[in-house]
């Protein structure tokens, strides 16, 4: 619901502080804090001994904190775990906090409103570099990227996996499969197929541990891939999971058509992605959307932007399945190209 007339600067005011909460959250994350207290309530003395924290201040960020659900005080400045602060924990969403509540994330936003009148992307205005040249030379910062982008999609996978029918797959290339969580999770749920994770080198040792410790190493491989360049051929399908939304629609079909390559003529393409709604509905892709564009020139489509990037690229969009969670999967085949205005065949 809208707020009404009278409500609005309320509302207004509190969207306008909300950094006087998610700040204390990259201060607790950063710490570590819902770490230590899975063991049981701690006082704050202690709590910033074991983490080198000066724990007046320490006190005052809980405190802050528990007066909005995230953590709780109890008597004699002792604090315990609420299912918020849980969130807070290692494995949870402590890496999406520190990614999106870092200082150089930050500082790419704080370009958005120079760029919104420029047209160049935040990020590079930021730190002079595209966002993933930044990261490969950043480890810590890419491994908490890289991190947090697998949490949050994991909560998709089963999603993915439900709506759609994997069994006339042999096999399957996850294109930028980053550490091959979603391309393991459908060759668990599909146990007569085979997978490659095709990804650029800083991922590709991490994704070799993940496909050795879930004991899948007969069944998925891991290649070296810039999607820019060439695409692995000899799979019956590719999957471009959350890629296209990170690029403009001249890089996405140059992705694409490298697919479009890499394919037989009865392969198939699966891409999943957030599809904007129209109207003034309440979508995360809408917000996503500004993220994306923040971080790297990148955006959140409309059903119709798909269906002409992918047709201008080489594939006609046969249907769009949502799922349970904000995401859908696109099923397409490998169609013709088709002619710009110029007359010109995309390639």
């Amino acid at each position: 619901m809208r707020p009404t007339q009278d409500e609005a600067p309320r509302a207004m005011m509190q969207m306008i502080a909300a950094k006087w909460i998610s700040g204390p959250i990259y201060v607790v994350a950063h710490l570590g804090i819902a770490d230590i207290l899975a063991v049981g309530p701690k006082p704050i003395e202690q709590i910033a001994e074991e983490r080198g924290a000066h724990a007046p201040y320490l006190y005052r960020v809980m405190r802050a904190l528990a007066s909005v659900g995230i953590f709780v005080e109890q008597d004699d400045r002792v604090f315990a775990l609420t299912p918020l602060a849980e969130c807070l924990r290692t494995g949870a969403m402590r890496s999406i906090a520190l990614f999106l509540l870092s200082d150089w994330h930050d500082q790419a936003w704080e370009r958005l409103a120079d760029c919104v009148k420029t047209g160049e992307i935040p990020f590079e205005q930021a730190h002079g570099m595209p966002c993933f040249e930044w990261l490969e030379q950043h480890p810590e910062a890419a491994r908490v990227f890289h991190e947090a982008n697998a949490v949050k999609a994991a909560g998709s996978h089963s999603a993915i996996i439900e709506a759609y029918d994997f069994s006339e797959i042999g096999t399957l290339t996850d294109v930028g499969g980053g550490y091959g969580a979603l391309l393991m999770r459908i060759l668990e749920a599909n146990p007569h197929m085979k997978g490659v994770v095709a990804d650029r080198p800083p991922t590709l040792a991490a994704a070799r541990r993940a496909i050795r410790e879930g004991g899948l190493e007969d069944r998925c491989s891991v290649v070296e891939c810039d999607f820019f360049k060439e695409v692995p051929p000899g799979s019956d399908a590719y999957l471009l999971s959350h890629i296209l939304h990170d690029w403009d629609d001249e890089r996405c079909r140059v992705i694409l058509q490298n697919c479009r390559k890499a394919m037989g003529p009865d392969g198939r393409l699966l891409v999943v992605e957030m599809v904007v709604p129209p109207g003034n509905t309440f979508s995360i892709a809408k917000l996503l959307d500004i993220e994306v564009l923040v971080m790297g020139g990148g955006r959140e489509r409309t059903a119709d932007e798909f269906r002409g990037l992918l047709e201008g690229s080489g594939f006609h969009l046969k249907r769009i399945l949502p799922t349970g969670e904000s995401i859908s999967v696109l099923e397409c085949r490998r169609g013709q190209l088709t002619p710009n205005r110029g007359g010109r065949l995309r390639r």
